[in-house]
């Protein structure tokens, strides 16, 4: 009878123990949810900021489109694209032949209305001719004759003497204006002569970077056009971005930003454009901001990708806690769980300035007061 008795108690604790067990291990499996201790946060004093961002690429604000003045061959070319260039560095050349002989014609043309304008300027000066009145006393055959050999020798001094005096019927003012008015005319053409000339050479009027060059040594070149040399202007460059149809009106020309580039630190900047229209792009509305740098990096590279983040509001010294720990009623009033002496009470909360990750408290709570995060799913 006792080992039986004795049998019967084993069994029972053996049972008990598999209970337990089955107990355990149904508790660690049941749903697979796993009770997760709840964290806390500390509520601090400092700056709260709301911040919209974006990627963008580098770009030069300004861009120079550099040409030649006339046609030709390009005979020197002393850059690429990618290389910083200085201002008033020699960048391009094309034979300058045809130009200067242009040049020297139309300085030929201006020497020869110069001479015309001083022989008409001379002609203006002379007085008028005195006017012959036939004498009672003297024939007409006298007066023709006395004349004639004042005119024999007068011809004896030449055949082109040099006049004294003009006549009358001598239009000096018209000749006068009409040699200056082709003078004018000549300087004008010597004028443009000397540009076509001086635009067989193309020399960097600003520093800054070559984005494109449109030929090579021995290639024709055409007179103007868009650009044989596109030079980029170092001193307005900042990233080109596009923000998003809802994060567009909180953006101000202004507001301080910050510039991420790849493996560099961030890079203080500001909004320096906003695009009045948007482009849609998969019915999706973007517009184009450029943020400007405070100061261009030396070594910047046009054209790579950046990121931009724009602060478009903060408020400084103030108290603030994780936006996660914060339950945000209908009427848009708040309330955190706070934590003291072991006990979780719930508070409501006066919300300020709502952050990407920190919520302005205004009234409800100390620094220093630690309040519960919702512990995650």
């Amino acid at each position: 009878m006792r080992l039986r008795a004795r049998q019967r108690a084993a069994g029972a604790i053996v049972l008990a123990a598999a209970l337990v067990a089955a107990v355990v291990v149904l508790a660690n499996r049941g749903d697979g949810t796993v009770p997760v201790a709840a964290t806390t946060a500390t509520v601090q004093r400092g700056t709260v900021t709301v911040a919209v961002s974006a990627a963008g690429t580098v770009q030069a604000a300004q861009t120079r489109g550099l040409g030649f003045s006339t046609a030709g061959t390009v005979t020197e070319l002393s850059v690429r694209a990618g290389d910083l260039v200085t201002e008033g560095q020699e960048l391009a050349r094309i034979d300058p032949t045809d130009a200067q002989a242009a040049v020297d014609a139309a300085s030929a043309r201006v020497d020869d209305a110069q001479t015309a304008v001083t022989k008409a300027q001379q002609t203006a000066a002379l007085p008028l001719c005195p006017t012959a009145t036939p004498s009672a006393s003297a024939s007409p055959g006298a007066s023709r004759g006395g004349g004639g050999g004042g005119g024999g020798g007068g011809g004896g001094g030449g055949a082109n003497p040099t006049p004294t005096c003009r006549s009358a019927r001598t239009t000096t003012s018209d000749q006068l204006l009409s040699a200056e008015q082709q003078l004018n005319n000549a300087k004008l053409a010597l004028t443009q002569a000397n540009a076509r000339l001086a635009g067989t050479v193309i020399t960097a009027p600003i520093a800054g970077r070559v984005l494109s060059v449109g030929g090579a040594v021995g290639s024709r070149a055409s007179a103007g056009g868009t650009g044989f040399i596109v030079l980029g202007d170092l001193s307005t460059v900042g990233v080109s971005a596009q923000f998003t149809e809802a994060d567009i009106g909180r953006l101000a020309v202004g507001q301080v930003a910050a510039v991420t580039l790849p493996g560099r630190d961030p890079i203080p900047g500001k909004v320096s454009q906003i695009d009045p229209a948007g482009t849609v792009t998969n019915r999706l509305v973007r517009y184009g901001v450029v943020i400007a740098f405070d100061q261009v990096p030396a070594d910047l590279l046009l054209g790579q990708s950046a990121t931009v983040v724009v602060t478009t509001a903060s408020a400084d010294n103030v108290l603030y806690v994780a936006s996660a720990a914060i339950v945000v009623a209908a009427d848009g009033s708040g309330s955190v769980t706070v934590r003291a002496e072991g006990r979780d009470v719930t508070r409501t909360v006066t919300l300020g300035l709502r952050g990407d990750q920190y919520t302005e408290i205004s009234d409800g709570l100390a620094e220093g007061d630690v309040v519960v995060l919702p512990a995650s799913p």
